[in-house]
């Protein structure tokens, strides 16, 4: 195939014209030249048919097959061959006023616009737009926007996929705002409220209350990284999980003798409840001042009590003793009949406590 598209080329021409007038029976004209085929002829304004009202063979002359009479105007168009300007054999292309390759159409039928790399999706450095025939549309940009979609005046879609003829899903505005989704689980974006909602009609923009899962039985996603709450079960300020924390503590002997305590110590923070785990031992000797052991990792807003075993306690027979924080401490006390344990009242040995406390936030 030949042809150009673009600014005509000097001295180039796609086309020459003659205009002849006739003598009397003149029958041969002599002309500027021309493809053989390739012209028209006109007399006196008719077109004329090649071989049964004309012969044009060498390249020069057009011959009548009946002569002319005098003042009869021949008009000869001869159309010249050309080459599509900058690309030769199958590989045509558009150039920019004669001074680059704008679009090229390689011998696969893929069209290239600013590049003449096929393969510019593979490519970290060219710009330019590839449509690969039956395969894909590919575009890149070095450090600028890619593509730039704009809806005026109105919602609704910007970018519309299907499969098959079918939609699967869009891309476009709500309250113009970004919006995506397919069919009724939908996303629409609010930066001015800094928060994202679903909602079930991205034209009308109908919100999706209590709809829509995130995730499935057997398609969980991993962690969920939250800076502030959940709310579960409602949207009440009695719904709202704030805070969720595991962690280990350290036991300390705060009063009542004994020289240390050993080992693991555990606590889990759901909200304001506060759950703490111990089981180690203490050392060394107790004294008659009451048995505390510090060391908790938040304060009790509310005595309460738990649960313990003690294997060396004196007065196992006479006086049950329980384990139990008090308002505003951070340390466990023992309690038993009206009154508090003493150091006293154990020896060294294994300790297991758990106990259950409110703390203010």
């Amino acid at each position: 195939m030949s042809g150009y598209i673009g600014t005509q080329p000097v001295p180039q021409a796609t086309q020459t014209r003659d205009a002849f007038t006739a003598t009397s029976g003149q029958t041969s004209f002599a002309t500027s030249g021309y493809t053989p085929t390739f012209l028209d002829v006109y007399l006196n304004g008719i077109f004329l048919a090649n071989g049964a009202d004309y012969t044009a063979s060498n390249g020069s002359d057009v011959v009548l097959a009946t002569g002319a009479a005098t003042g009869d105007i021949l008009e000869v168009v001869a159309y010249t061959t050309f080459e599509i300007s900058g690309v030769a054999g199958l590989t045509p292309s558009i150039d920019d006023n004669g001074n680059s390759t704008a679009i090229t159409i390689d011998s696969s039928e893929n069209v290239l616009v600013g590049t003449t790399n096929v393969n510019i999706r593979d490519s970290s450095t060219n710009d330019g737009l590839v449509y690969r025939t039956g395969n894909s549309l590919d575009v890149t940009n070095n450090g600028n926007t890619v593509a730039i979609f704009n809806r005026n005046i109105s919602d609704g879609d910007i970018v519309t996929f299907r499969k098959g003829a079918a939609d699967v899903g869009s891309i476009g505005t709500q309250g113009s705002r970004l919006s995506i989704g397919s069919g009724d689980v939908n996303l629409n974006f609010n930066a001015s409220a800094n928060s994202m909602y679903p909602i079930s009609n991205p034209t009308t923009g109908a919100l999706s209350d209590g709809a829509i899962n995130v995730g499935a039985a057997t398609a969980r996603f991993k962690d969920l990284y939250l800076s502030g709450g959940v709310f579960l079960g409602g949207t009440g300020a009695a719904n709202k999980l704030d805070d969720y924390e595991e962690g280990t503590w350290t036991p300390s002997i705060a009063a009542g003798g004994f020289s240390g305590a050993t080992g693991t110590a555990y606590y889990t923070k759901i909200g304001r409840v506060v759950n703490v785990i111990w089981e180690g031992a203490i050392q060394g000797t107790g004294t008659s001042v009451l048995l505390k052991i510090g060391g908790l990792p938040f304060s009790a807003v509310t005595w309460s009590a738990g649960s313990m075993y003690a294997r060396y306690y004196t007065d196992e027979g006479s006086q049950l003793v329980t384990v139990a924080v008090r308002t505003g401490d951070t340390n466990l006390a023992f309690v038993t009949w009206g009154d508090e344990a003493s150091g006293d009242k154990f020896s060294a040995g294994y300790f297991a406590i758990n106990i259950t406390y409110n703390t203010a936030s």
